[in-house]
């Protein structure tokens, strides 16, 4: 078999160049792209060019001109981009990998270590006559590029007609993950700016450079906006691995240990970065309409807006809304006084898309917001009549109705209902009806308000869906009357909604899904039923069954296997059947494909073992959490444990019958260490994890724990003062060190469990406010410190008592303890009757307990 020249050239020799300069003078080469400053200059896929940073050589095959400059790696230099290239004979697959590769300034024999990639590889797909077009889009498109920057000014008129079909192409692949196909569009339309400063009347004659070219940016832009879209800005991850292992053999991620510490940051950027690009590109056009007549039209602002939703960024609404005022006495033309100028005039697409961004916005007043809304609808209701590209539409009311849902009250649901009946009204005189997705967001919002009436209200909606012929039911508004239905707690609520998702195809021509099955298993795992974990347990065997069977629609996921665990855990025997339920996941994942167990239904079984107390659960638990820690750490992200994780297993120790004060201890010290190497998982503890482990020292009886106790809350302050405000103490953690100071017994030990109370009080009035707990639990301490024939005690206990009243924190736990703490006369001094009488909290004045959060009941008698 013989080879060509052009083979040779474009295969074999660029690789033994390769090889040579990898191994003899540099690891860090590049192949095709360069980053200058913030210009990409995109080259060709076939050409091979290996740039070196310490010799500064040059060498080039294929395409590339000698005569081009390449910004060389040295004193001053950002960076280098490079691109590898895979050609695949068998397939004719190109794979494009780009990196970018960043240079130490202070040091020019440093090695480049890549901090963020570039990949074009999803570009390609397994089609051959896709593969072949793609192969001219990149080689056309790179041939382009480089020859604007060979001969500024001299490019040909054919090669300028083709820039609009090469963007157009482009643009097509935007919304591929990763793509960044949008940075291609963008530079190609720059370099046909720089031909036209540079004086090719060839960009004038053909008349490319015009507003539909910029729409095209814009248009990128806005398909790229959101996790699609990844910038390449220094601060990415690393995406190569390399197997490395500890001094004890644990395998480490290297990825895990080189990633910066402004990746998150980056990632969260980057979905507002596109929606900021195409607004700048938008603003440019409004700069040059004067000079290039580039005068944005309809549609470019409509990108911009489209850019500004797909972002989802929290000033997407903001931005949106300015975008809407501006465009109200724009002229589309650079002169209003053109004979052919025209105002832009925006459609109800445009409003669209704002009630969107608002209504899936996270939101510190939904009231206004939902007030907002309503008065748009209004206002455009009045605007339509003079323009009817401004008259609402069945979207409109949707997302309207929706943001009503947001407020979670009665009276938005009664608002977005009102707005729902005018509609219905309308219906006989407009062509607009109630669809499907209107009556969903109604019955949502009925479901999200907490009113008693709205599972009857939802269930209407549903009848008249079917009855009416308003809109078929679908999936969604089958399953949010399952849900409303189970959330009513009446005494048909399971039976019903059962019965629906038994007879879900005939009564409403609808098959349920998974989420079906997950809110009757849901339903049953929080009911008082005494079979309801037997029940919920045949749900997912007949889900298990389906699925085997070839319906993907009830694929049993996490959420259905771990909410079995948790409706089994009063079950005697919830270990075992907590361990058969991991199993059958297990099987039907190996068997069948169906969901990997992970943390979540790890952590179900964890916290079924948590109940039992017993040593034996108390080993297992914590073979599961090493199991967790090593699977995760050779590479099995699905068993990551998460903080829910730890704070089980301090749970676990807390309440176990034997001590596990220093496991609890050791666990938390481990948590605590930034080093990577002793906490893999980089999970920090939060406020439950500290307040559960002093817990377990207040629930044992371990010398000195109250100052134990101490110690780990003033631990747990200095970690929010200075790195994780995931520490902040709360009432409940204050709670747990008064607690342990109250079970303090030892005679010796009393002096500092006193000393203790004193100054978490003080710290308390810091941090939070004492809430009825903390003042059953004062009486509670002082009772045990303090010697009851000393009269110190009923002062002390007099002053808490008084307090106590003062705050409105008097409730059945303090009423508990004064009994214990107080003298007969003093309880008679303080409540007005004798200690011996049955007490309702509602007998006692109404501002002793407005603040109590806890369900009233009766006092036990005290003979």
């Amino acid at each position: 078999m013989t080879m060509s020249l052009d083979t040779f050239l474009t295969m074999i020799l660029p690789m033994f160049i390769l090889m040579v300069h990898m191994v003899l003078i540099q690891p860090c080469v590049a192949f095709g792209i360069l980053l200058q400053t913030n210009r990409m200059m995109l080259m060709d896929p076939w050409t091979w060019t290996i740039v070196g940073s310490s010799s500064r050589t040059h060498i080039s095959t294929g395409y590339v001109s000698s005569r081009r400059h390449l910004w060389n790696v040295g004193t001053g230099a950002r960076g280098v981009l490079f691109v590898t290239k895979t050609l695949k004979t068998t397939n004719n697959m190109i794979m494009v990998m780009m990196q970018e590769c960043c240079q130490n300034e202070s040091s020019s024999n440093s090695s480049a270590d890549p901090v963020s990639t570039f990949d074009l590889s999803g570009i390609c797909n397994n089609d051959n006559a896709s593969n072949k077009e793609m192969q001219w889009l990149v080689r056309t498109t790179c041939k382009i590029l480089q020859e604007s920057n060979t001969q500024q000014g001299k490019m040909s008129c054919t090669t300028i007609r083709r820039f609009p079909l090469l963007m157009r192409s482009w643009m097509k692949r935007c919304s591929i993950p990763n793509s960044n196909a949008a940075i291609v569009v963008e530079k190609l339309l720059e370099k046909l700016i720089d031909e036209l400063e540079s004086g090719n009347e060839c960009v004038t004659t053909e008349g490319v450079l015009c507003t539909e070219l910029y729409n095209i940016v814009l248009e990128s832009w806005a398909n790229t906006s959101g996790k699609e879209f990844q910038k390449n800005d220094g601060m990415g991850t690393i995406q190569y691995h390399n197997d490395i292992r500890d001094d004890h053999g644990y395998h480490l991620d290297e990825q895990r240990y080189i990633r910066n510490k402004h990746n998150k940051a980056c990632m969260k950027n980057n979905h507002r970065f596109a929606a900021e690009r195409a607004h700048q590109i938008l603003k440019q056009m409004q700069m040059q309409a004067s000079t290039r007549d580039i005068t944005p039209n309809e549609k470019s602002y409509l990108m911009v807006i489209k850019a500004w939703v797909k972002s989802r960024d929290p000033s997407a609404v903001e931005e949106i809304g300015g975008i809407l005022k501006e465009i109200q006495v724009i002229p589309s033309s650079s002169s209003e006084s053109h004979t052919n100028a025209r105002t832009i005039r925006p459609t109800i697409e445009w409003y669209n898309y704002y009630l969107y961004a608002k209504a899936n916005r996270p939101s510190s007043n939904p009231i206004k917001d939902a007030e907002c809304a309503l008065a748009m609808l209004n206002d455009l209701k009045v605007k339509s009549l003079k323009d009817a590209r401004l008259l609402p539409d069945s979207n409109t009311y949707k997302q309207v109705i929706s943001i009503h849902a947001k407020t979670k009250s009665v009276s938005g649901a009664m608002t977005a209902q009102s707005i729902f009946d005018e509609l219905i009204n309308n219906a006989k005189f407009t062509v607009l009806k109630p669809t499907t997705d209107i009556y969903n967001a109604l019955m949502n919002c009925w479901l999200k308000s907490g009113s008693k009436r709205g599972r009857q209200r939802i269930e209407n909606l549903l009848s008249n869906m079917v009855e009416y012929d308003h809109g078929s039911p679908d999936i969604v508004s089958v399953n949010t009357a399952i849900s409303a239905i189970a959330k009513s707690q009446r005494k048909d609520s399971l039976r019903k909604a059962n019965f629906i998702l038994m007879n879900m195809q005939t009564l409403y021509g609808v098959k349920p899904d998974t989420t079906s099955y997950n809110l009757v298993i849901d339903a049953y795992a929080k009911s008082r039923h005494l079979q309801g974990g037997q029940k919920a347990d045949n749900l997912l065997k007949e889900m298990e069954f389906q699925f085997r069977n070839g319906n993907r629609d009830v694929m049993p996921n996490s959420f259905s296997y771990s909410t079995v665990i948790d409706a089994i855990s009063s079950d005697n025997r919830c270990g075992q059947l907590a361990e058969e339920l991991l199993d059958r996941m297990s099987c039907l994942h190996q068997s069948h494909g169906g969901a990997i167990p992970d943390t979540v239904v790890y952590n179900s079984i964890m916290n079924v073992y948590a109940t039992q107390g017993d040593k034996d659960s108390m080993h297992r638990i914590q073979s599961i959490l090493h199991f967790m820690e090593e699977s995760f750490t050779q590479g099995n992200w699905n068993v990551k444990p998460n903080i829910i994780t730890y704070n089980t297993v301090f749970k676990a120790f807390a309440y176990a019958r034997d001590d596990f004060t220093q496991d609890a201890k050791n666990l938390l010290d481990r948590l605590n260490m930034t080093n990577d190497f002793v906490n893999p998982n980089g999970v920090a503890p939060d406020a439950i994890s500290y307040t559960t482990v002093i817990t377990c020292y207040a629930r044992s009886d371990v010398p000195w724990k109250a100052k134990i106790a101490q110690q780990l809350l003033h631990q747990m302050i200095d970690g929010y003062k200075t790195r994780n405000s995931m520490t902040k103490p709360t009432v409940f953690t204050f709670n747990a060190v008064l607690n342990a100071c109250a079970y303090t017994f030892n005679p010796h030990e009393k002096v500092d469990a006193f000393m203790v109370i004193v100054s978490t009080l003080v710290l308390l009035q810091e941090f939070s406010k004492p809430d009825h707990t903390t003042y059953g639990t004062l009486l509670k301490a002082w009772c045990n410190l303090i010697p009851k024939d000393d009269e110190r005690r009923s002062r002390i206990v007099r002053s808490v008592f008084r307090q106590c009243c003062k705050d409105g924190q008097v409730g059945n736990m303090v009423m508990q303890q004064l009994k214990y703490a107080a003298s007969p006369e003093l309880y008679r001094s303080l409540v007005g009757k004798d200690i011996t009488q049955e007490i309702k909290i509602s007998n006692l004045p109404t501002k002793w307990s407005r603040n109590v959060k806890e369900r009233h009941g009766k006092l036990p008698r005290i003979s």
